[in-house]
């Protein structure tokens, strides 16, 4: 497969598996069927908590797999998650469902990554790998926006024929063929990174030490470590933004919208974190500490519209977080990779179960506003350790002056 094919298919694949018309508006499905706000909170915690137990130990062995059935078979237990939530609208439906959706989770951090880079390695562009996951993710987020505005869309009152939130979730379910297929059709290129191990239970669990190890050992991935799990464990807000609409008086017409703006955003700093591969972590870091503030001034105004702001958080938290991952994909050993990525992985978890405990906690009966700004702080953290850990490009030009 040629360079531009490769891309071309991986762009397809971003754009189809995040391609969900209900993924802006499902916790109005549960809204809807009487399950509280600290109660979809608490589904949140324990989502988070699972995939924190099962993370690393599903990293490694997507070093020891296929990725491409590895992810296949992740997409197909989240549409099983989903139909479960359909179906069973409940606490106890959620929790079911959260469950599978956790597994779903784990089970592709650390594969999804891996997979790209070892797809680029086989047609030797490992080198564009930034790049090309700046654009990977401007097509996932593209799914999500084209999947928002068409929700928002067949729930608007204007148009002929208004569907309810269930058939947004069915559609949802249907797009999985897709990024199922898609997968599962990509190039079978093991040999990058075959070590000539047996597969074996002994040989798991020697990646698995290795991979934890390095993580452990090497400073600078460490580091990286912790500013991933940061960074990826707090892209959270936008889960809140239908809550925080009704809490101002918006219609449920008006969310969609709005998370369509804030997908919009993810684009935006796609496209600049595409374009600047080399951006300084002072550059990256001081820009993220300022749209902590406006998100915060998101929050604490009143207008259901001013929710558009947290766009601009989101945005700038996108153009910081491809070069933190692709620095670490850069620096971690192949054999290990994913079980590296996914020690990051754990750490996000940890992140978001702090996140969705604060808010849970701190809920003013449906409406998030206090949690969401007290988590704001961990985010403010990390455009400091930004600054402070995020290392140069390998390879760069020690002559060239930093693009920043």
């Amino acid at each position: 497969m040629t360079t531009g094919a490769l891309r071309r298919r991986l762009h397809a694949l971003a754009f189809v598996d995040e391609f969900g018309p209900v993924y802006a508006v499902w916790t109005l499905w549960f809204n809807d069927n009487d399950v509280s706000t600290g109660q979809i909170s608490t589904a949140f915690l324990i989502w988070a908590l699972i995939v924190l137990v099962l993370e690393i130990p599903s990293g490694a062995l997507a070093d020891r797999v296929d990725r491409r059935r590895l992810l296949a078979a992740a997409f197909a237990v989240r549409a099983t998650a989903l139909s479960v939530w359909l179906i069973w609208p409940t606490v106890g439906g959620l929790l079911v469902g959260t469950t599978l959706w956790a597994l779903h989770d784990a089970l592709a951090s650390g594969t999804w990554e891996a997979m790209i880079h070892d797809q680029l390695t086989a047609v030797g562009d490992e080198r564009s790998y930034p790049t090309v996951m700046a654009r990977i993710s401007q097509f996932s987020n593209l799914g999500v926006a084209a999947g928002t505005l068409l929700g928002a869309v067949l729930l608007s009152e204007r148009v002929g024929i208004v569907v309810g939130l269930a058939t947004l979730g069915w559609l949802t379910v249907a797009a999985h063929a897709g990024s199922i297929s898609l997968v599962t059709t990509m190039p079978d290129v093991r040999w990058v990174t075959d070590t000539g191990e047996p597969t074996s239970f002994r040989a798991y669990l020697g990646t698995l030490r290795a991979g934890v190890g390095e993580a452990k050992r090497v400073p600078v991935i460490g580091k990286l470590v912790v500013l991933g799990a940061l960074l990826e464990g707090l892209f959270l807000f936008d889960e809140y933004v239908p809550l925080l609409s009704r809490a101002r008086g918006g219609s449920d017409g008006a969310a969609p919208v709005i998370v369509f703006v804030v997908w919009v955003a993810l684009l935006v700093g796609g496209e600049i974190a595409a374009r600047r591969p080399d951006v300084r972590g002072v550059t990256v870091g001081s820009a993220l500490i300022l749209g902590t503030g406006i998100t915060a001034t998101a929050l604490l105004t009143e207008p259901v519209w001013t929710l558009a702001l947290v766009a601009v958080g989101y945005g700038i938290q996108e153009v910081a977080w491809i070069p933190t991952d692709a620095r670490l994909q850069e620096r971690a050993s192949p054999r290990v990779r994913a079980t590296v990525t996914s020690v990051r992985g754990f750490g996000s978890g940890v992140v978001s179960m702090t996140f969705f405990a604060v808010v849970a906690v701190m809920s003013d009966g449906d409406d998030p506003t206090p949690g969401l700004l007290a988590a704001l702080v961990l985010l403010a953290i990390a455009g400091t350790l930004v600054i402070a850990w995020l290392p140069g490009r390998m390879g760069s030009d020690p002559n060239r002056p930093s693009v920043g």
